[in-house]
């Protein structure tokens, strides 16, 4: 498993500063959290913790990190990508964003994790990821550092709260993210990676 988020955002630009306190700070924040949680545990599965560079840009360190990985046929990767987790919104929704063929490997873990606060939704489709995220026009494959292991052929899972009215604003900081949301949020990712069967995503592949 590689888990990826990218640490890059707009900065300051002539005398306004672009925080990014939910693009892409959320996601990184989390990535070090993951990491810490793990540090210790004995799981299945290898995994390793990426944060990017340059992903608002083209997503070229996601895109260099993925030309550096040795062919190996034996060898199921799955992508997890953290990007933009901590919206505050009234429609409390933790997308779970993947391929159409992955998607039936990994819809039974994805739901097998419930919150009392959080709703999961898996899905492989933009189209309804916009009817859901009020009408946004985003191509969510394309749209962050996963899409560089999805052209690759590997398995990915896209993690995000969706379409945020303060993405790419200066508006975008930490008073307008609901933490507890957010918590709830990363606590759903750990408990999902805890309880992940790896062997499902080398028998969709098959």
């Amino acid at each position: 498993m590689i888990l990826t988020a990218h640490y890059d955002h707009l900065g300051k630009q002539g005398d306004s500063l672009y925080a990014g306190a939910n693009d892409n700070a959320s996601g990184v924040s989390a990535l070090l959290f993951l990491a810490a949680q793990f540090a210790e545990t004995i799981l299945p599965f290898q995994i390793s913790f990426v944060a990017t560079d340059a992903e608002e840009n083209g997503l070229h360190g996601a895109k260099f990190f993925v030309s550096q990985l040795p062919p190996d046929d034996s060898v199921s990767i799955l992508n997890i990508n953290l990007d933009m987790l901590a919206v505050s919104r009234a429609d409390k929704t933790l997308y779970a964003f993947t391929s159409y063929a992955q998607r039936h490997a990994l819809q039974s873990q994805l739901s097998a994790i419930t919150s009392d606060t959080i709703k999961i939704k898996v899905t492989s489709s933009s189209n309804t990821m916009n009817r859901l995220n009020q009408g946004s026009n985003i191509d969510w494959r394309r749209a962050s550092d996963h899409y560089a292991f999805a052209k690759a052929g590997f398995a990915y899972i896209y993690f995000g709260m969706g379409y945020d009215p303060h993405h790419h604003q200066r508006s975008d900081l930490l008073s307008n993210i609901d933490q507890n949301l957010y918590i709830e949020a990363v606590n759903y990712i750990t408990q999902f990676i805890q309880q992940l069967d790896m062997t499902k995503l080398t028998e969709a592949a098959q």
